[in-house]
């Protein structure tokens, strides 16, 4: 029985082995097959109303937002593809298209990918990374799949969304929706907004960074890791531990609701 077991023990090793052998040079041979790369521009500007709506919608690659002047919307796409030749990389980028709905009232672009069979991600090896403008003050959505978002001074609604990556906002005064699955959440409010801020993370930290004096009902929540909230003047009611806090800060206000499942929540002063 004893030598049976073994045998058999021996040989779910020696399976295990062979699979992290071929896991541990897949990422390799993958590499090799996509040795050459090219890269291309793609620009477009938009003129949207005061009050009009930007929504960018990528898969592999970066999304960063900053204001424009006036009412114009500037985006610009680095698109980058990888190929085994410069002639398949060249072919591969052509086949990465940006999808537009465009209104005086609202700007819509989506990333279009190419599908390549054969490789272990499917795309082969391609990316966008958006570099964009916009009013200050417009609704904006941005979402990615594998990639971080990156918002400074705006002032609008936002709603930003990463599967694998991170969020951070510098400076934004407006209302707040952000969450990732894999990545952190790095987000400094230049004031409490009205509309209040919404933030979920499963896998990484959160952190948020508020003026001292500003008035907000905060409920937060971490499953594994735990909540600091330095010296905010938070006076605290209802369920408070090291996982879990309720609170009013100077007096509470609009809200602000955190919740993560694996990572720390800290909220400091700006």
């Amino acid at each position: 029985m004893t030598r049976a077991i073994t045998r058999h023990w021996l040989a779910g090793m020696g399976a295990a082995l062979v699979v992290a052998a071929i896991a541990s040079t897949g990422c390799d041979i993958v590499t090799a097959d996509l040795r050459a790369e090219e890269t291309a521009q793609w620009h477009k500007t938009y003129q949207l109303d005061a009050s009009g709506r930007v929504d960018i919608g990528n898969v592999n690659g970066k999304i960063e937002v900053e204001p424009a002047a006036g009412n114009t919307v500037d985006v610009t796409a680095i698109k980058r593809a990888r190929g085994a030749s410069s002639e398949a990389a060249k072919a591969a980028l052509d086949r990465i298209t940006f999808a537009e709905d465009v209104s005086s009232s609202h700007v819509t672009i989506s990333t279009k990918m190419p599908q390549t069979s054969g490789t272990l991600f499917g795309n082969g090896g391609a990316s966008v990374e958006y570099h964009v403008k916009v009013p200050a003050g417009v609704e904006l959505k941005v979402s990615t799949v594998n990639g971080g978002v990156d918002l400074r001074g705006l002032s609008g609604r936002v709603v930003a969304e990463t599967t694998n990556g991170g969020v951070t906002a510098v400076d934004l005064s407006g209302q707040l929706q952000a969450s990732t699955t894999n990545g952190g959440l790095e987000i400094d409010l230049a004031k409490m907004p009205e509309g209040g801020v919404k933030l979920e993370c499963t896998n990484g930290g959160i952190k948020v960074r508020l003026p001292r004096d500003a008035h907000a009902t905060i409920s937060a929540s971490i499953a594994n890791g735990g909540i600091s909230s330095g010296d905010l003047p938070i006076d605290a009611s209802g369920e408070n531990n090291r996982r879990r806090l309720d609170g009013r800060m100077n007096g509470g206000g609009p809200r602000l609701d955190i919740e993560g499942v694996n990572g720390g929540i800290s909220l400091t002063s700006r």
